[in-house]
């Protein structure tokens, strides 16, 4: 759906012509601004590089017509629906090209799937106040993706001098389903444990499945009170491996694990799900990779064969036998410390 604007502002995927129609199909209330040309090229999936990298700045990369089913994170055209090549000229700007303007690092932050520690260091120049007025800026201008891009920004750029900003989004991390996101703020920004605390309050509003998909937020906190948590928590039946994975990443001992092996189900399929946590793999979550997970105090690994033998004999069913072996079979790249 389309609509004719008056022409007077500035096309906002080439920045360059003035902007001649409202294209609504994405978002009623959030609509590209752009020139006719520019307009046909997002109907079409044919964005050149730097037009897309404009609006996915603006208006974030998930929405439909900007995704990465149709471009890769450069904005190159993966399924362009018009006849021949579609030019790649006017490459989309590298984190090299953005680095000087704190407006502009903060748009390719926006583009990317995924930020990284070359991304956060790329701030260093800027003041810390200046990056913060920035980010809350945006922030306020931007939608969801944007948002949240910039609450992880303040997680990893900021840290402290963002807590009360932090503070203030909690509410907005609710309303939009946005715990994860935020909880990395508040573990880093706030001072422990209120960030913590918060998040194991807003977790009382969901149960079952939906309580599964929001607890890894607690993963930020790497704090022991989570183990707590987990045993009071843990369902009796159908337990899903991302109970032992925020097991594994909150500060797990090999006594703790002890116990729950000797306790029996439901916490020692939790035991035996941190355990594999702990062996790097393909195919992980990408906040395995992220936190890196160890099993603390685990002293000599032969206990851990031992324990997991003797747990076998107890319980034989195929899940339990897979998991033993697996973890048995992987122990010297068991992560510990």
């Amino acid at each position: 759906m389309t609509k004719e604007i008056p022409v007077h502002w500035v096309c906002q995927a080439c920045r360059q012509a003035p902007a001649a129609e409202d294209v609504r199909d994405d978002d009623p209330l959030e609509p590209y601004r752009l020139c006719h040309e520019c307009a046909d090229r997002l109907r079409y999936r044919a964005l050149r590089p730097i037009e897309w990298f404009n609006l996915a700045a603006l208006h974030g990369w998930t929405k439909f017509l900007l995704h990465d089913d149709f471009y890769d994170q450069d904005g190159r055209a993966c399924q362009p629906d018009v006849d021949g090549d579609v030019t790649e000229e006017k490459h989309a700007p590298t984190l090299e090209m953005c680095a000087g303007s704190l407006e502009r690092l903060i748009d390719f932050c926006v583009t990317r799937w995924h930020l990284g520690k070359e991304e956060f260091e790329a701030f260093r120049p800027f003041a810390t106040g200046t990056v913060l007025a920035a980010i809350e800026h945006r922030a306020d201008a931007g939608n969801r993706q944007v948002w949240e891009t910039m609450v992880q920004l303040c997680a990893n750029v900021v840290g402290s001098p963002a807590a009360p900003w932090v503070r203030a989004q909690f509410n907005r991390a609710g309303r939009d389903g946005s715990l994860f996101i935020w909880a990395e703020a508040a573990a880093k920004c706030l001072p422990a444990p209120e960030g913590l605390h918060q998040t194991i309050d807003a977790l009382q509003a969901f149960h079952g499945r939906d309580l599964e998909k929001q607890m890894s937020a607690l993963s930020w906190f790497r704090a022991p009170v989570v183990l707590d948590w987990i045993e009071t928590h843990v369902p009796r039946q159908d337990v899903t491996a991302c109970w032992g994975q925020l097991a594994s990443l909150s500060d797990l001992h090999w006594s703790r694990v002890q116990s729950w092996l000797e306790s029996g189900r439901p916490l020692s399929l939790v035991a035996l799900d941190a355990l594999a946590s702990c062996i790097p793999r393909q195919g992980q979550a990408r906040i395995l990779t992220i936190l890196d997970p160890k099993l603390k105090a685990c002293g000599d690994r032969s206990a851990i064969r031992h324990a997991l033998r003797a747990y076998e004999a107890e319980d034989s069913a195929p899940r339990v036998a897979t998991k033993c072996s697996f973890i048995i079979q992987h122990l010297d790249e068991l992560r510990a410390e």
